[in-house]
């Protein structure tokens, strides 16, 4: 795939969340899930708020961003195994945050939509299935590119990026718990 196709597939697939959730928002009940032990058990609710119902798709969009910082450092491989390795890796990691996405969007949007009640449920269920699908998708991907990687060199602008978002994830959970309440 071209680079502009990627990133225009990847902006669509992280966007499109953030849409389906705006559409969905004034049928959200007052009472949201923060955290989930399984699928379909709540342990702690919060009242609605954008916060609540826009931070889930931030923190995949946050995580997507550090794989994605991670997947331009390819270049950095001067071996062409290893290079393809390790970008592959780190793109099907991408994707899986992107669909991911996608998918607990279409699970929000399936609680509060009468129509698709009746796939809440499978839509939990795909989610999980994503997730370990993408996760074996990459250790596959990335198989010859053992770590360590002596060959990456992350720049300075990098290791800013990578710790801000990583702080600004750890913000968004502990904003969510404190804001949570058990019931």
């Amino acid at each position: 795939m071209r680079r502009p196709s990627l990133i225009i597939l990847l902006s669509l697939l992280f966007c499109a969340p953030f849409v389906l959730l705006i559409l969905s928002y004034g049928a959200a009940p007052a009472e949201l899930p923060v955290m989930r032990t399984w699928i379909d058990h709540t342990v702690l609710w919060a009242a609605k708020s954008p916060f609540m119902v826009f931070r889930v798709p931030l923190m995949n969009l946050i995580h997507g961003l550090m794989a994605t910082i991670m997947l331009c450092r390819a270049p950095d491989f001067a071996d062409r195994t290893r290079r393809d390795s390790y970008f592959n890796l780190f793109l099907a990691l991408v994707l899986t945050i992107a669909i991911k996405s996608n998918l607990e969007a279409l699970e929000f949007v399936s609680t509060v939509t009468p129509a698709l009640k009746p796939y809440e449920h499978s839509v939990d269920f795909a989610t999980l299935a994503c997730v370990l699908v993408g996760l074996i998708a990459a250790m596959i991907a990335g198989r010859r590119v053992k770590i360590p990687w002596p060959e990456l060199r992350l720049t300075i602008r990098d290791k800013i990026a990578l710790s801000g978002l990583f702080a600004t994830y750890l913000a968004i959970v502990a904003a969510s718990i404190a804001l949570g309440h058990r019931v």
